[in-house]
């Protein structure tokens, strides 16, 4: 492996810099109010360098929201990949999911629907795929520890997921109720496996 000299470690921490502040934005505003000029201003760098990273201000919102998802399907390997238990490691992954649920905004989700709406092609297709490979993954470690039904397909676990995870990101469902029930309905989850 080769050591990054000064030069990249200060373009990479500027970069993380300029989309921690791009993110904090689209949590908070929507796209068309958001200017070159005030991320640039958020992350205390110039607009130059702006357009020297990321070419362009869609370039930059698509490269924070992508690196965001990323970094989540990131932590949900890690924790799958733990010497967790199962059901210790779906626990983790629920708190984790419902840390991120809580402190993303509607108007982020908004801004992420607006980007995919102004171009299909903005969600990479692999996403959903490596994200159900994880989680199968995940089902694989349940049936080795004898804590899911053998007889439930990978096909019906993947759907009874993706159910479970639309369900969370329904407006009927009152967020702090969620929070409040959430180790419960892990647990009946988990129970439903058996």
């Amino acid at each position: 492996m080769t050591k990054k000299n000064g030069f990249d470690l200060r373009r990479e921490k500027k970069m993380k810099d300029i989309e921690e502040a791009t993110h904090e934005l689209l949590n908070k505003k929507d796209i068309s109010n958001i200017t070159m000029d005030e991320i640039g201003k958020s992350a205390g760098v110039s607009k130059v360098t702006l357009f020297n990273y990321y070419n362009t201000k869609d370039n930059l919102i698509n490269t924070t929201i992508h690196n965001s998802f990323a970094s989540i399907l990131e932590h949900y390997e890690r924790l799958i990949e733990s010497d967790l238990p199962f059901e210790q490691t779906y626990i983790e992954l629920t708190q984790y999911k419902m840390k991120k649920i809580q402190s993303t905004t509607s108007m982020f989700f908004h801004n992420v629907m607006q980007q995919y709406a102004s171009d299909p092609t903005f969600f990479d297709n692999d996403a959903q795929e490596t994200s159900d490979r994880l989680v199968l993954r995940m089902f694989q470690k349940g049936r080795k520890e004898g804590k899911i039904n053998p007889a439930y397909s990978d096909e019906v676990l993947l759907m009874l997921m993706h159910i479970f995870t639309e369900g969370f990101k329904s407006q009927a469902i009152n967020s702090d109720n969620l929070i409040k029930y959430g180790a419960q309905i892990s647990q009946m989850f988990l129970n439903s496996l058996r």
